[in-house]
């Protein structure tokens, strides 16, 4: 795996739109808190090549359903971030 990339902004912050522009090929978008919420825009094109991940805690609180979303985000337990946090090479938090 190559990096990691934690982000807990809403999708109308600029954060974001520059997190998106530094994803490579091979990289994990981890979604946390109000990030989740990105899952519903329509308006982000996400980068190709990444995989794409979303706090499932955060996505249960924010009344999202992974199943009835248009992009495909993997939900992850708080344990199941642990783990992606020491398989990968680096993590950066937006």
């Amino acid at each position: 795996m190559a990096s990691l990339h934690v982000i807990n902004v809403s999708p109308d912050h600029p954060r974001l739109s520059e997190c998106l522009g530094y994803l490579r090929h091979g990289d994990t978008l981890l979604l946390t808190e109000d990030a989740v919420m990105a899952l519903a825009d329509q308006r982000i094109d996400w980068p190709a090549g990444i995989t794409l991940r979303a706090l499932s805690p955060d996505l249960g609180a924010r009344g999202l359903d992974p199943g009835r979303l248009s992009v495909d985000a993997t939900p992850v337990s708080y344990g199941e971030f642990v783990t992606l946090t020491l398989e990968s090479n680096k993590v950066i938090c937006w």
